[in-house]
């Protein structure tokens, strides 16, 4: 049997050869690598964050550019047929229906079922003219649409439109001498 002294010295040796800071050094390469790998999802997580913001902000910029092109357009539209009607009166208090009016067109053309292709840039413009007594007598109703595809219609659809919709004498309040 081993003396109590013995069994004492031989635990004072294994003390000696253990040394806690071995044995955290070898586990801090594998804390080292889980760390790096935390940090790595971190960084993906707000990259991706960051994407999608930079992705919404531009389909929001593109949308508000839309929206204000049409807006244009479907002016000009109407002062286009403000302009035919001064040109003519007695023509426009008989003209119904619904027109395609193209970038830079003056006259309204035959009346069409519909307007089926841009005619404006990637924008389609139409114009409905009724000769209802729906604004008031000898007053015609005239409606601009401005329609486009932004990429979430359906392909072929222009599920986006802007209206424009003004009441305009068929009478010259200038009679002609």
């Amino acid at each position: 049997m081993k003396s109590e002294k013995y069994i004492m010295k031989e635990k004072k040796i294994h003390l000696k050869n253990f040394s806690p800071f071995t044995f955290h050094f070898s586990l801090q390469k594998g804390e080292t690598l889980i760390e790096a790998l935390g940090a790595l999802a971190i960084v993906a997580i707000v990259a991706s964050a960051v994407a999608s913001v930079v992705i919404s902000a531009v389909s929001n910029a593109n949308n508000n550019e839309n929206k204000t092109l049409s807006t244009k357009f479907a002016q000009q539209g109407l002062e286009t047929v403000h302009q035919i009607r001064d040109r003519d009166y007695t023509t426009f208090k008989t003209t119904n229906g619904l027109y395609c009016l193209a970038k830079g067109q003056t006259a309204l053309g035959t009346p069409q079922a519909s307007c089926p292709t841009p005619n404006v840039d990637t924008f389609i413009r139409s114009v409905l003219i009724e000769q209802v007594p729906g604004c008031a007598t000898n007053v015609a109703r005239v409606t601009v649409t401005v329609a486009w595809n932004d990429g979430k219609c359906q392909t072929g659809i222009y599920c986006n439109k802007q209206m424009h919709t003004s009441c305009l004498s068929t009478i010259n309040p200038v009679p002609v001498p």
